[in-house]
């Protein structure tokens, strides 16, 4: 079973979702996935938020991953700029390349956003001209969010920016693996 769909459990609109891998078993819960989750903190709020939708973890997540994936010897002058470049590495890890004014939602082929007009309700999006896909930002647009200059992204930032990065991607691959297994585990014992 691919871990997208063992997730799906954790959304509060899904109840449950029937075990592809056992075929004639009983249907696999939330309470079943709940249980599988990982014990180390930063990949449960990881799982929660980008696959369950937790919303509400999110400022948890950003002052837990400040704490496991700032590294001391990265000093700042500004703590603030810290956090800005893990809230900016957390939503691009939550969201990789979606548009964020559409959405990617699709209305007739194409990638729209609402108008007020009730004759077009419908207006493809101006961003990302209704292709659902977001342009990468430039590096003097991550260093005016941070509110750095261009130079001190380009020497010192964006090193860190990737870096961040790869640590979430790998603490994401792990827990999904930590999920799979404990699932698997309680079905061979079932």
């Amino acid at each position: 079973m691919r871990a997208e769909s063992i997730l799906s459990h954790l959304a509060p609109h899904i109840s449950r979702i029937e075990s592809k891998v056992s075929g004639k078993r009983p249907a696999l819960g939330w309470e079943a996935v709940t249980a599988a989750m990982p014990k180390n903190r930063l990949q449960s709020l990881l799982v929660r938020v980008k696959w369950a939708g937790d919303g509400g973890a999110w400022q948890v997540l950003v002052v837990v991953a400040m704490k496991n994936l700032w590294p001391q010897e990265w000093k700042t002058q500004d703590p603030s700029r810290a956090q800005k470049l893990m809230e900016l590495a957390l939503r691009e890890w939550n969201e990789p390349g979606i548009c964020r004014r559409c959405g990617g939602r699709e209305e007739d082929g194409r990638c729209v956003v609402r108008t007020r007009d009730k004759k077009h309700p419908f207006l493809t999006c101006p961003t990302c001209h209704g292709t659902g896909i977001r342009q990468a930002r430039s590096g003097r647009q991550m260093a005016q969010i941070i509110g750095i200059d261009e130079k001190t992204w380009r020497d010192t930032w964006s090193r860190r920016y990737a870096a961040i990065l790869a640590a979430l991607n790998t603490l994401e691959s792990n827990a999904l693996a930590t999920i799979c297994k404990g699932l698997t585990d309680r079905e061979a014992v079932q």
